[in-house]
């Protein structure tokens, strides 16, 4: 009897397992924009308590150093092909969204 191939065929007990991995991984990594929001309001805060702590000088490294982090993202979606508000949405998301991991 021969196997069949193809998206019709039953996985075996080895593909089964693979994608069940597959599928943790991809739910894992997924992004929101919930989570960069609150990277965002972690980074504000941060960047007022430094202010408060350290100076207006330290304050405008971090935050400087933030918005050059955001500008780097978004003139490389630019260079990759992304276009307007979509390279504006993922580069909030590759610049804010760390605070979905805490």
């Amino acid at each position: 009897m021969r196997e069949q191939d193809g998206a019709g065929r039953e996985l075996n007990a080895y593909e089964r397992v693979l994608a069940e991995d597959r599928r943790v991984v991809r739910e894992m990594l997924r992004v929101s924009t919930g989570g960069a929001h609150a990277g965002l309001a972690i980074t504000v805060i941060v960047v007022a308590l430094i202010a408060a702590v350290g100076g207006a000088q330290w304050a405008l490294m971090v935050g400087g150093a933030v918005a050059a982090w955001f500008a780097v993202a978004l003139f490389a979606l630019a260079r990759g092909g992304r276009r307007g508000l979509a390279a504006v949405t993922r580069a909030y998301l590759l610049t804010f969204d760390w605070a979905s991991w805490l």
